[in-house]
């Protein structure tokens, strides 16, 4: 039971300090029978009198204390990613500038090779109207010479024959 007592004993002093703050408090000075009375406190300065137009007219912003370090790095990574991303913004404008350009010209390019074609078509067509044309007059001349020639073979087979009457 004596060593049960003592740890309580122990624990209740390195504990006491923690719950009882005031009541353990270490006395350097000797006790006041035996010291001289302290000087009186010297009364505190009056306060500066407010400016002119109130005490905010030409008074600076309180001085705000300085970020921690965490706060000052978090600040220039956001400031790095924001930098970063127009980065990014302005090359892909850009990107998507230079793809409208190539895209309007392969457009022109696909315009002009439409046009050529549409002449050379045209120039065939001709040709071949031109070349049925002729095809069409041959035929006609061919048509009258083998006309002319078989009148010429009823006219010899005519005398041949006699089949004509002498008048």
């Amino acid at each position: 039971m004596t060593r049960a007592l003592a740890r309580m004993l122990s624990v209740a002093m390195t504990a006491s300090p923690l719950l009882f703050a005031g009541c353990m408090v270490a006395v350097r000075n000797p006790p006041p029978s035996q010291a001289s009375a302290p000087p009186p406190a010297p009364p505190p300065p009056p306060p500066p009198p407010p400016p002119r137009g109130g005490w905010r007219a030409d008074a600076p912003p309180p001085a705000l204390p300085p970020p921690p370090p965490g706060q000052i790095r978090r600040e220039e990574v956001h400031q790095r990613n924001e930098e970063r991303r127009a980065e990014h913004q302005a090359e892909k404008v850009e990107r998507q500038t230079e793809h409208r350009e190539e895209k309007a010209e392969r457009r022109e390019e696909r315009a002009d090779r439409k046009a050529d074609m549409a002449e050379r078509k045209e120039e065939r067509k001709e040709e071949r109207r031109d070349d049925k044309a002729e095809r069409k007059a041959e035929h006609l001349a061919d048509k009258e010479e083998r006309k002319e020639e078989k009148g010429e073979r009823k006219a010899e087979k005519k005398e041949e024959h006699g089949h004509g009457h002498k008048k």
